[in-house]
């Protein structure tokens, strides 16, 4: 025997199902309207100056025109963030290895997509573009740091290239507060601090980093630093790598010649591990498979903590002689002719 349902009954269910679809349509509706009224503020204050990068702006000025000053002369650029800033002394390196040299690191937090991008105008036939990229500047999963943002924001250029998954995180990421301050007009030169032109050489080189010159409170500080989770991350990672890949092959057909190396690192016992040793065996063979020779092993560029001046990827000046050192050397012990056999990297 069939049930039987009143009238009422049955309005009131169909009743109860439409404000179901309702409710949903109107949850979509006001998402999507949220959105676009969060991408519009974004939109609004798009390029405007912010104090959150105004030494790393000022310390591109300095290396560009370095670097503008050594046009149609073969030279020897140094690509990277601030491990390369920290970590190459441009003139012991310029001596040895008998080229002009110009540091063009500054901060690898500004991320993989600007990098490349703001220092490939200065790039020329016969340059030799050495990279101490670090690992998350190179093998970068594409989800962005708040320096990534806020330089993103005030350099909407590079955006272009961005990819879908880096603008979903940033959408759900960037703080409210740092999208006002662009509309505030918040850009005003930080105190002069350890970073910035004060505390660059005229070749791009961090000056002022003796080990004599560390605080005890800077080296408890990487005494007290967690162990990266490089292993985790970006061991299987290939975004930044395609993006290196774009732009290395433009500074190829360019003809420039092209070399990553180790940057320098400093090790910690937590990384003796079968995940850690895979990660950073991996690495050379994946920037050759895009077509770069990467000189020596991750190994090269490690350093213990002793060396370290302020974070793990910053020498002080007595362990940055021993890595350029050791950086003028490799260079000198290879083929660096950029034969198609070098490209490939089988002369490594």
């Amino acid at each position: 025997m069939r049930p039987s349902f009143s009238r009422a009954t049955i309005a009131a269910v169909l009743s109860a199902r439409k404000c179901k679809a309702c409710f949903f349509i109107a949850l979509v509706l006001g998402c999507m309207v949220w959105l676009g009224a969060w991408m519009l503020l974004i939109a609004g204050q798009l390029g405007r100056a912010h104090s959150d990068n105004a030494w790393v702006r000022e310390a591109y000025q300095l290396k560009i025109a370095a670097a503008e000053r050594l046009r149609g002369i073969e030279k020897v650029m140094l690509v990277g963030g601030s491990a390369t800033m920290f970590g190459v002394d441009s003139e012991q390196l310029a001596a040895d290895f008998g080229e002009p040299v110009v540091n063009l690191g500054v901060n690898a937090g500004i991320g993989t997509y600007a990098v490349p991008q703001l220092i490939d105008h200065v790039l020329e036939r016969g340059d030799l573009v050495v990279m101490p990229l670090e690992y998350r500047l190179l093998l970068w999963d594409g989800v962005p740091s708040y320096v990534t943002l806020s330089w993103a924001l005030e350099h909407p250029e590079a955006l272009s290239r961005w990819r879908l998954k880096t603008f979903v995180w940033g959408l759900w990421s960037l703080p409210v507060d740092r999208v006002f301050q662009g509309y505030l007009g918040n850009s005003v030169s930080p105190s002069r601090g350890p970073y910035g032109t004060h505390n660059l050489s005229a070749l791009g080189d961090q000056t002022n980093t003796a080990r004599s010159l560390r605080t005890d409170a800077q080296l408890r500080a990487l005494q007290a630093l967690p162990p990266e989770r490089y292993d985790n991350l970006y061991t299987t990672s290939i975004l930044g790598l395609e993006e290196w890949s774009f732009w290395w092959k433009r500074w190829q057909a360019r003809g420039a010649c092209l070399v990553v190396v180790p940057p320098p690192f400093m090790f910690v016992t937590d990384y003796n591990t079968a995940a850690f040793s895979a990660f950073f065996d991996g690495i050379p063979a994946r920037v050759r498979e895009r077509g770069v020779s990467y000189l020596g092993h991750p190994s090269d560029g490690f350093f213990s903590v002793e060396a370290m001046f302020d974070t793990n990827y910053h020498l002080t000046a007595e362990s940055r002689l021993e890595y350029t050192a050791w950086l003028a050397g490799t260079l000198h012990s290879r083929d660096l002719r950029c034969s198609e056999a070098t490209i490939r990297g089988d002369s490594d």
